[in-house]
């Protein structure tokens, strides 16, 4: 970020300066290292995931225990680096890592919420309509909705 800052000079004329902080860079490097570890080890912690907890024809797989440990632990990393990388930008005021992780973070959001909580909320309606109540007299009960 760049700030004006005024100076005089030996002669007492005010010069106008401009003065960097570094604030436009800095820690880009850590963010550009949390971007390559979640873009490469959550897909390699779940390779690993599905390779101890495959198992063909109802046999038993390798160390299905060790399986859900690195399941957890991709979803974990999957899902919590862009957030620690958008609070990580936002507190060091890097705007272009800032923008990135937030559209990482909301893409991720919008998939959570279009493919597991909808769903959920689908399944499960908070309002159920009462069955129709058959009011017509028995001999005319032929075509009523609810008869």
């Amino acid at each position: 970020m760049k700030f004006p800052c005024f100076t005089a000079d030996d002669r007492g004329r005010i010069l106008l300066t401009v003065t960097w902080d570094g604030a436009d860079q800095r820690n880009g490097g850590k963010l550009a290292a949390l971007g390559i570890v979640w873009f490469a080890g959550t897909p390699f912690l779940a390779m690993v995931a599905f390779w101890f907890g495959f198992s063909l024809a109802g046999a038993e797989p390798v160390n299905a225990q060790l399986a859900v440990v690195f399941a957890f632990a991709a979803a974990i990393l999957g899902l919590g680096a862009p957030v620690v990388g958008l609070l990580f930008s936002l507190t060091s005021r890097n705007k272009i890592g800032a923008w990135i992780y937030g559209l990482i973070t909301a893409a991720i959001g919008v998939l959570l919420y279009t493919q597991v909580v909808a769903p959920m909320m689908a399944r499960y309606p908070a309002y159920v309509e009462d069955p129709p109540v058959c009011t017509a007299p028995p001999d005319r009960a032929a075509g009523v909705p609810g008869c």
